[in-house]
């Protein structure tokens, strides 16, 4: 072999060892990641995301999400809601019974009742007053024929009935242990600036039980009740607890409206309005504002309403409004309050949202936004967080990622690790019946989120230096390139010139 050919294969090495090279140093796909803790033997496991998920998943459907193995994989997984049968809301009044002050401090209800066959309760003891009795220091409650969990009771008082009526529910199922259903609530019927407020609605937050009980705050300050109505709902698979953001005090005002960012992708399925001055009352018009979008982004369909309350008090939706900025969807209509009686503060109740994901909310009043007080109010926003259920597949422990830059028009269950149907999961799903899956939890990294995102923010330019090298690297590569064409050809017709047969 001449040196002239030594030389040349050296070179084509040394430039396929730079291209190898050029290659690896491609930097790998960024992304966060957080340790799932497995509970149960598997195969399949059920896991609730925290909603601090939304601020940081690239988009608000979360489809970038993924749930990785031991060794980097991603491992199958479906939304456990999407394909399950819509629930089925229904309303019905149930017995009541007014336990007189003698009877509630005996502390044993059951020995006032017995069952009947299908375990509604029947009244046994004579001591026991019946609804509409004038001593009712409890009031009990019979929903053992409801079906589902209990979104909300109504009540009904006497017509005769102004004031404020604070009290505390608990639910039981045998009418001896007894546990507390939320915190201290209010019924409330007032005569205010010449209008009536009403409040007679508690939401009773998914529970199940077969019996409550109403244990007035102050016995002294109780009300007679004529009726009590209960909205159940049935789903096939549970729901998780509704959780709340912390306070958003308004981003601006202007003179009849103030605007609150919500935190980022976040669904809007509850609202709370803290009034910062006591003797506050105004009529409020709630909308909800989106980003002006690009031109080119297609419109997203309208979402459709899981909140069962809303869909049970807002049978439509109303339409968007565009006025040039932001989008302006109108949610609802409501008073909101905040009065000082007697028993203690009226406050306006918690309002059911669709779930809707907005940017902002944008809180109208009809006239000068000072008809909230001299301090504008803060708000909450409550949402169920997702669930979903994947297949531990390959060896723990297993991790959510998601990632900032998610692929580009993917189409769910075409790319690698994306969600996938849920009969297509799990073999013979049926949507009526709820997954048999074990448990998951996941806890976000806050620290290490907190911390990346503020060097990303400190030092925003080093960010384009892989770019610039990997520039520099393929226009070295491509001139390498050439001038090894260049000295192959050259190789290749000297080895034809000193090969052709030479003449006599």
């Amino acid at each position: 072999m001449s040196a002239r050919m030594t030389w040349t294969l050296g070179a084509v090495a040394a430039l396929l060892s730079a291209g190898g090279g050029l290659a690896m140093a491609q930097p790998a796909p960024t992304g966060t990641t957080a340790p799932i803790t497995l509970q149960g033997a598997g195969p399949y496991h059920r896991l609730t995301l925290p909603l601090g998920i939304y601020s940081r998943a690239a988009h608000p459907d979360l489809r970038d999400l993924r749930v990785r193995n031991a060794a980097g994989h991603a491992v199958p997984y479906a939304w456990l809601r999407n394909e399950a049968a819509m629930p089925q809301t229904a309303s019905r009044n149930v017995p009541i019974f007014a336990l007189p002050g003698a009877a509630a401090a005996s502390g044993d209800t059951a020995l006032a009742f017995s069952l009947r066959p299908d375990g509604s309760l029947k009244l046994e003891s004579k001591p026991v007053k019946p609804a509409g009795g004038d001593d009712a220091a409890q009031w009990l409650i019979d929903v053992s024929q409801v079906k589902g969990s209990l979104l909300q009771a109504r009540f009904d008082m006497a017509p005769d009935a102004r004031g404020l009526f604070a009290f505390r529910l608990e639910a039981s199922d045998d009418l001896r242990q007894w546990r507390p259903v939320g915190g201290e609530e209010q019924l409330v019927r007032l005569s205010h600036g010449g209008q009536t407020i009403e409040r007679l609605a508690v939401e009773l937050n998914n529970v199940r039980a077969r019996f409550l009980r109403l244990r007035w705050s102050d016995p002294k300050l109780g009300a007679v009740l004529t009726g009590v109505g209960i909205d159940s709902v049935q789903e096939v698979e549970p729901v998780a607890p509704l959780e709340w953001s912390a306070a958003i005090r308004p981003e601006s005002c202007a003179a009849d409206h103030c605007d609150y960012l919500l935190p980022r992708g976040l669904p809007v399925q509850s609202l709370r309005i803290d009034l910062a001055d006591i003797n506050t009352l105004a009529q409020l018009s709630i909308a909800g504002l989106s980003d002006p979008a690009p031109s080119s982004a297609a419109a997203m369909p309208p979402p459709v309403p899981r909140n069962p309350l809303y869909a049970l008090r807002h049978q439509q939706r109303r339409p968007m409004v565009r006025n040039g900025g932001p989008d302006e969807s109108p949610l609802l209509d409501t008073v909101v309050y905040r009065l000082a009686q007697a028993g203690g503060e009226a406050r306006s109740p918690v309002l059911a949202l669709d779930g809707a994901v907005h940017a902002r909310l944008r809180l109208r009043t009809a006239g000068p936004v000072s008809l909230l007080g001299a301090t504008p109010p803060s708000i909450a926003v409550g949402a169920v967080p997702r669930t979903l259920v994947f297949l531990a597949q390959g060896a723990a422990p297993f991790a959510l990622a998601w990632s900032a830059a998610p692929e580009a028009n993917a189409v769910e269950g075409s790319v690698p690790g994306a969600p996938l149907a849920l009969s297509t999961l799990i073999p013979g799903y049926a949507a009526d019946k709820p997954v048999t899956a074990d448990g998951a939890s996941v806890s976000l990294p806050v620290a290490a989120v907190t911390a990346a995102v503020a060097a990303a923010v400190q030092s925003p330019v080093p960010a384009q230096e892989p770019s610039r090298k990997k520039g520099w690297l393929w226009g070295a590569l491509g001139v390498g390139l050439l001038l090894l064409a260049g000295m192959a050809w050259s190789l290749f017709a000297s080895l034809r010139k000193d090969g052709a047969p030479r003449a006599d």
